[in-house]
């Protein structure tokens, strides 16, 4: 599935239009639907076609107004993005560091980086769910303390897997790494998002350091905030987040996406300095994972694989109609504040763009595929 959520319109500084909501699926528009198997060939296929058409996008004349597009595509997971960078999902896609390299501090700052590979952006979603599996294993490891597990201790880890997953269920009602038939694990964004919301309890639970998670979840917010961040502060605040992790858990190798987002997040965010990296978000795509299984089993016809994926792309195209959208009803929902620390890491400014200002430019997310 390939996939397309219209962000913004503007005429040279002058906002005329702005997406309130760039992460609903209510704006999530299909480009494609493919009923083929995702692998590392159809993925690069479909990412060339995406870019060549990209390439011989028209501006878009409405009478004396000629818009201009600017794609940029960042709704991808960090397996596609693995295979876009032509890497593996260890590897850290931007400077190509190892597992056993991640915690030599000194060595990936002497690694050359890549920064045009920034263009993906960050996958804000998935990071938390990455970031939370990140403390998790930390915390099945603490008795052994050891990365690779082996003979007798996994025993040992699944005992302790056991009794955490048993503790978040009582304490916080949370499944925690439990797996479902046909869709993966219960570790989802908003399983996430409950597990930082405490890091006190959280810390109690996995034995992990509570000032650890703090500071994954400041910045985590930060990064989802849809604020625009401050990349002096936040640079510094993930590095001296990094230097943490180093000494207190240097025996567990630092996971490629905590190492992306932590190395080189100030890097990432800076590339997309008109937009805030939080409305970058593979969310809508994802969330259309819902909706497509939905209208798979309610409202299509089962009377042939074509005319069930007919339906489907129908009423995706419907639900994701823009003039529909703009006159859905808005319901009022509780924006939850950002913590001081979070606050301290973003800025307030006024949007500059370097555009001729008789031109407008609609700046679109662009997902390649959706991989559920």
């Amino acid at each position: 599935m390939g996939s397309l959520v219209p962000i913004r319109l503007v005429c040279g500084e002058q906002v005329i239009w702005q997406n309130d909501s760039p992460n609903s699926s209510y704006w999530c528009r299909p480009i494609f639907f493919e009923f083929v198997k995702e692998n590392k060939i159809t993925i690069l296929q479909e990412k060339n076609a995406i870019e060549q058409e990209i390439a011989d996008l028209m501006d878009t004349e409405v009478g004396e107004i000629n818009i201009s597009h600017s794609l940029l595509m960042t709704m991808i997971d960090g397996k596609a993005t693995s295979i876009l960078c032509d890497t593996s999902s260890q590897r850290c896609d931007i400077c190509k560091a190892t597992p056993s390299e991640m915690n030599n501090l000194s060595l990936i700052a002497s690694k050359q980086t890549d920064l045009d590979l920034c263009r993906y952006g960050l996958s804000s979603l998935h990071i938390w769910i990455r970031m939370m599996e990140c403390i998790l294993h930390i915390a099945y490891r603490l008795t052994i303390k050891t990365w690779a597990v082996k003979g007798d201790t996994k025993c040992i880890l699944e005992s302790k897997k056991k009794n955490i997953q048993d503790a978040f269920k009582n304490r916080m009602g949370l499944l925690i790494d439990v797996v479902k038939q046909g869709h993966g694990t219960t570790n989802d964004g908003n399983t996430a998002r409950r597990f930082f919301a405490n890091p006190s309890i959280t810390a109690e639970i996995t034995g992990v350091s509570e000032n650890l998670i703090r500071r994954f979840a400041i910045i985590l917010e930060a990064i989802s905030s849809g604020y625009h961040i401050d990349v002096v502060k936040f640079h510094d605040y993930a590095q001296a987040t990094m230097q943490l992790y180093v000494d207190l858990y240097s025996w567990y190798y630092m996971p490629s996406s905590v190492h992306k987002v932590l190395m080189h997040g100030a890097a990432i965010i800076e590339s997309f300095s008109l937009l805030p990296i939080g409305q970058l978000s593979e969310e809508a795509a994802e969330a259309r994972n819902k909706d497509f299984r939905r209208y798979r089993q309610h409202h299509s016809r089962k009377c042939s694989r074509k005319a069930t994926n007919e339906d489907i792309l129908n009423n995706l195209l419907i639900s994701s109609d823009p003039l529909i959208s703009t006159k859905r009803h808005k319901f009022g929902r509780k924006h939850k504040s950002l913590s001081k620390e979070a606050q301290s890491l973003i800025i307030e400014r006024a949007e500059t763009f370097d555009d001729d200002d008789q031109e407008n430019f609609e700046i679109a997310n662009v997902d390649i595929l959706d991989t559920d």
